[in-house]
């Protein structure tokens, strides 16, 4: 599916949608784990083996917001900032390469959010209301990496990550194993994801970066449990935000950055933001808005 697209978001999307969670999911069912179940209503079952969704337990959807208030804030949030964010890429020649793929980051986060925002919001309406989880909590307030990595980026992928590759490999042969098993399974499907992205052939690149991720998490695990590692929340968030700029601008953007792909990110965006900046007065018309 990800080929029948040339833009690179929607192949980007449909990689991550198909490829990788509605196939995971597809095995887990068929393990008898996960996310999906076969007594399912057909509708239900379609858009959470499809897109990244999870309806919360029972006993949480009391808790939560109604379904518009809590989805249409992120979509609202999310496309303001991106599009300040496509406006001010032209001007940023100037930055440093650190604080340029710091930007980039902020840009996968924000696309993220606002694509799994919209998503969330339309398929909580045709499932009448149903209460979804989020899938980011602050990604970008890093303190620790098992944090990012367990509790605060794409929850959804950590959920299957978890059942698919940790959980069964901890099991037998302990925590950090399992650790070790989820980022090389993360790590094979962004060599997947790289090679859909820049038709070019992987070269271990996206493996490398997790796996390194996967040590360094499980040293800071240990440094935190003998008392070595211990800061002050504002020097963690220092120390692990530069570690994973640095990380990902070497390892992670390095590949992306020779393909060129960065820069046909950068133009789709900044094509969209003007699509829609250019159609601000038919869209606000109904309301009677002057778009002057």
């Amino acid at each position: 599916m990800p080929w029948m697209f040339s833009s690179l978001h929607l192949r980007l999307f449909s990689s991550f949608f198909h490829t990788w969670l509605a196939v995971n999911k597809l095995v887990l069912l068929a393990l008898d784990l996960g996310p999906l179940h076969p007594r399912l209503p057909l509708l239900p079952f379609v858009l959470c083996a499809g897109l990244p969704i999870k309806v919360c337990r029972l006993r949480q959807q009391s808790q939560q917001h109604p379904p518009g208030a809590e989805f249409l804030r992120p979509c609202a949030r999310s496309a303001l900032l991106l599009s300040c964010l496509a406006m001010a890429y032209p001007y940023t020649g100037w930055l440093p390469l650190y604080a340029l793929h710091y930007l980039y980051c902020v840009q996968i986060f924000l696309t993220l959010d606002l694509v799994f925002s919209c998503v969330m919001l339309v398929s909580a309406a045709l499932m009448g209301g149903a209460s979804l989880e989020r899938q980011f909590n602050a990604p970008l307030a890093v303190a620790s990496l098992n944090g990012f990595w367990g509790r605060q980026w794409n929850l959804m992928a950590v959920d299957l990550l978890r059942e698919s590759a940790y959980e069964p490999v901890r099991a037998r042969w302990g925590r950090d194993a399992g650790v070790l098993a989820a980022f090389l399974m993360s790590g094979l499907l962004h060599e997947l994801l790289y090679w859909y992205l820049t038709l070019q052939q992987p070269r271990g690149e996206m493996l490398l970066f997790f796996m390194f991720h996967a040590a360094f998490q499980i040293a800071e695990r240990w440094a935190r449990a003998a008392g070595l590692w211990r800061p002050p929340r504002a020097v963690a968030y220092l120390v692990v935000t530069a570690f994973m700029v640095v990380t990902v601008s070497e390892m992670f953007f390095g590949p992306f950055v020779r393909a060129g792909t960065d820069v046909r990110l950068k133009e789709e965006t900044m094509a969209v933001v003007e699509l829609i900046w250019g159609a601000r007065k038919y869209l606000l018309r109904p309301f009677r808005v002057p778009s002057s």
